[in-house]
């Protein structure tokens, strides 16, 4: 019935999102890091009666505001189904450190050209100056379990914009698949639409980058087999609705990849697929991957580090973000533990090899910092003060629709959880020294706070 139910929503989605009554301008306007002088800008569109409303995606951009010696770039545009098109355009050498300008071209008569939107390019490769990253994961929508966490977190989110140099999203974006968890009537086409449409105001001015979670797999939480075609499976709306530098890095999409952002190397990785006995891949529930065998990423992980900790003395910090945490305590039910064995036994060793300093994951819906630990899962030190080790942090409060997660057991290396909605914030003040916090979105109050030195 339920099934049946999806057929019907899917269809009136498609006819309305493929009518073109009035213009209008173009959705979810999003800017991600492409290369080191170089960014993606990205929209999406309705098409019309099925078919891309936007044959010729352009984009102009300058360094003044009222678009003064404007340059134009073109782009390329993709689609998994008939109600949305996807586009994408690489805005290419652009100066560092510089503030562009920038909108989207009219492109048909169902498109109006968008309002101009700006952002920061990244500094050079190297520049010591602090860099200050804001962490989200596991987000989604409003719902009667959240009782409004996503859009205190959303607002919070953009309040901070403005001292954020980027973002990123570890995972469990939109929770599109969780079909009407607390929000009757509202499914997959849906709840990505309306999580983008809330977001856009952030993600066309900054930086907004992204990993894998579970909930991007497939089409449903309980398996792929009820999706109604492969349309909806494997990725797909994430691998179109968002545009990464995976080829740029030698990477693969959205799923894995790296950039550069002054003195920090940042990598994402992909906990779901891809790996040996990885939690989402082939014959899994959510049955997805694999993209580039049981090796492919970790072949290029293991290179990437491998070059990243070769140069320490221009880009000291390395973070890691993946969507499941190796280690971590234990939340009661109906939470499921989150601690990912394969993950931890495929990538620590990787990450300890060449002395990653963060790996930040979500999953468990609450913050939770640990204290360093070793490569056989031990404590390093019950301190930040330049100690060996691997710090892992588990962010996934950003407002889940499943709710928020409360302590069954902590492990002996956990130095603070909070059971609370928010984000977390990393700040690089200089190559040695860095401060992680937490702020709680309801109160806007920081709740935990940790000074960090490592001498790399």
């Amino acid at each position: 019935m339920l099934f049946a139910f999806f057929i019907v929503i899917q269809c009136i989605s498609l006819v309305y999102g493929s009518l073109c009554i009035f213009p209008r301008p173009p959705d979810h306007v999003r800017v991600a890091i492409r290369g080191a002088n170089d960014v993606t800008i990205s929209w999406r569109t309705g098409g019309k009666l099925g078919k891309n409303d936007t044959p010729n995606p352009q984009v102009e951009y300058s360094v003044s505001n009222t678009m003064e010696n404007k340059a134009t770039a073109t782009g390329t545009t993709s689609n998994y189904d008939k109600s949305s098109f996807f586009h994408n355009v690489a805005l290419l050498n652009l100066l560092p450190a510089t503030r562009y300008y920038y909108r989207i071209v009219k492109s048909s008569p169902c498109v109006l050209q968008s309002d101009i939107y700006s952002f920061t390019t990244p500094p050079i490769i190297g520049d010591l100056n602090p860099v200050n990253i804001t962490l989200v994961g596991d987000l989604g929508n409003d719902n009667l379990l959240n009782l409004g966490g996503a859009t205190r977190t959303i607002k919070a989110l953009r309040e901070i914009a403005k001292d954020t140099h980027f973002f990123v999203h570890a995972g469990d974006i939109s929770y599109a698949d969780d079909y009407g968890l607390g929000v009757p009537f509202e499914f997959y086409e849906q709840s990505w639409n309306n999580w983008q449409t809330n977001m856009a105001p952030l993600t066309a001015n900054n930086f907004y980058m992204t990993g894998p979670g579970n909930h991007e797999v497939t089409c449903f939480i309980l398996g792929d087999f009820l999706c109604p075609d492969k349309s909806y499976k494997n990725f797909s709306a994430y691998l179109h609705r968002f545009r990464m530098p995976g080829l740029e890095s030698g990477g693969f999409k959205n799923l894995w990849y790296s950039f550069d952002y002054g003195m920090v190397h940042y990598v994402i990785i992909n906990t779901e697929t891809d790996f040996p006995n990885a939690p989402s891949g082939p014959g899994t529930l959510l049955n997805g991957g694999n993209f580039q065998g049981l090796n492919g990423q970790l072949e290029w992980l293991r290179t990437d580090l491998q070059a990243a900790n070769a140069r320490r003395n221009q880009v000291p910090w390395i973070i890691v973000s993946g969507h499941r945490p190796f280690f971590g305590s234990l939340p009661k039910l109906p939470a499921l533990p989150g601690n990912c064995d394969s993950c931890r036994d495929t990538f620590e060793p990787i990450l300890h090899e060449f002395n990653v300093d963060f790996y930040i994951a979500g999953h468990v819906h609450w913050y939770e910092r640990l204290y360093p630990m070793k490569a056989d899962g031990s404590i390093s030190a019950h301190d930040y003060n330049n100690q060996p080790g691997l710090i892992h942090i588990i962010n996934g409060a950003g407002g889940a629709p499943e709710g928020k997660a409360s302590v069954k057991s902590t492990i002996s290396a956990s130095a603070k959880i909070v059971s609370g909605f928010g984000y977390a914030r990393l700040e690089l003040r200089d190559g040695s020294n860095a401060r992680l916090s937490f702020i709680d979105s309801k109160t806007r109050e920081e709740v935990d706070s940790v000074d960090i030195i490592r001498h790399h």
